[in-house]
């Protein structure tokens, strides 16, 4: 029976990887998630995933992490996984390096978005391709939804580029269907929200955190608003205090005056979805952006910042994108959408088209159970006839290669 753990720095990664770890649990493999404690341990369990915890922060603190690599090191060897996954900048930088400690025999890592880029500044840049080039080196395979970030890692020397598999990302389709919502339901939904018949809803989605964009998301509604009382911006996410970051009580209560519906976190978002009438994500920083993902194939306009892993979403005909951390020019965006009715039904139809032809997330699933197995097909612990590539998709090497030959 295979072993796999996936290692994340929160429960909320390991709730938003079950699609993906389901599919091997089916299958009767052995499947563990590991992560800090959190309120997602019986949602894990049900859904047949052994929850294990690590004390690992996601701020930098030597002692802690010491011991807290001491602690993975310790699972690690106990449970004899055949696979470490493992997520996130630091959390997966450190699952990699402690599972080629403890001998595990494939470790691979997916990358949701790096910490820094080719323009970030030189200690940082630096110093975060020194990191991914050392985790890189007791690394198997590393899966990049990102073109931008795996050319960062290319140019910046941040990993081998043996290893580098270009997967993408992608959305369940069946789940995120603007069909499986009739009128009625979809009217139902906006009346429980508080969502009136003649407002057009833009709806975001993420932790509320700063580097989320929501300061300037909340003060873009508020200026909006006072223009057009049909505006209505509604967010939905958990609050996020760990890491100093977070929107404060009173910034939240006054974007609430403002007519902003704050849902917390939620588990229906294609309810949500279907509910709003266009998706605006003002994020600083995203690998690919799920959330823009997600309204692209729900058939959603779209509006986001110029952050880089937004705009790999939002090209030409899918909506707007407006410059980081400006207001102004998201009021204007919202406004624009709001007063036009038929630009928003011409994008809709576009988005709903081409999304769910473009982020199919069976694709990506396949193509990293192809690599599951040819990485354990070549250290003898599957049949080596095994399937080493998905029939969804070819090999994401392919599209390293030609990306280092660019950039060569």
């Amino acid at each position: 029976m295979i072993r796999i753990a996936h290692v994340w720095s929160t429960d909320l990664g390991l709730a938003l990887s079950v699609p993906h770890m389901k599919r091997y649990i089916d299958r009767g493999w052995e499947v563990y998630g590991i992560s800090p404690p959190g309120p997602r341990r019986a949602e894990l369990e049900r859904a047949g995933v052994h929850w294990l915890p690590h004390p690992l922060e996601r701020r930098l603190n030597v002692q802690t992490d010491a011991l807290g690599c001491y602690s993975l090191y310790r699972t690690f060897r106990q449970h004899r996984f055949h696979i470490v996954h493992g997520h996130n900048v630091k959390t997966g930088i450190l699952a990699r390096l402690v599972a080629a400690a403890a001998r595990v025999p494939v470790v691979v890592q997916t990358h949701h978005g790096l910490i820094y880029h080719t323009d970030s500044p030189p200690l940082l840049r630096h110093g975060g391709a020194a990191l991914e080039r050392l985790a890189s080196h007791v690394s198997h395979r590393t899966f990049m939804q990102s073109q931008d970030d795996l050319r960062t890692l290319l140019v910046t020397g941040g990993s081998r580029e043996s290893v580098l598999d270009l997967i993408g990302n992608g959305v369940d389709l069946k789940e995120f269907d603007s069909e499986r919502f009739s009128p009625e339901e979809r009217a139902r939904i906006r009346a429980e929200l508080g969502i009136l018949p003649d407002e057009i809803a833009f709806f975001s989605a993420g932790r509320l955190v700063r580097e989320k964009g929501f300061l300037e998301l909340f003060e873009a509604a508020e200026l909006a608003r006072a223009q057009n009382k049909k505006v209505r911006l509604v967010v939905a996410g958990p609050e996020d205090k760990e890491r100093n970051l977070g929107i404060d009580a009173q910034t939240l209560a006054r974007a609430q005056q403002n007519g902003v519906i704050l849902l917390g976190e939620r588990k229906d978002m294609a309810r949500l979805y279907a509910a709003c009438d266009v998706v605006v994500l003002a994020s600083w920083r995203e690998g690919i952006a799920r959330v823009l993902m997600e309204g692209a194939v729900m058939g959603r306009p779209l509006i986001t910042s110029d952050a880089r892993g937004c705009g790999l979403v939002v090209r030409p005909g899918w909506g707007f994108i407006v410059p980081m951390k400006n207001a102004r020019a998201l009021a204007d965006k919202l406004l624009l959408l709001t007063e036009e009715s038929e630009l928003r039904r011409s994008i809709s139809e576009h988005n709903r088209r081409e999304g769910r032809k473009e982020y199919d997330l069976e694709r990506v699933l396949g193509r990293i159970e192809a690599a599951y197995y040819e990485l354990l097909a070549q250290r003898g612990i599957v049949d080596p006839n095994a399937p080493k590539r998905s029939a969804n998709g070819a090999s994401g090497h392919a599209a390293a290669d030609a990306l280092h030959q660019q950039v060569g």
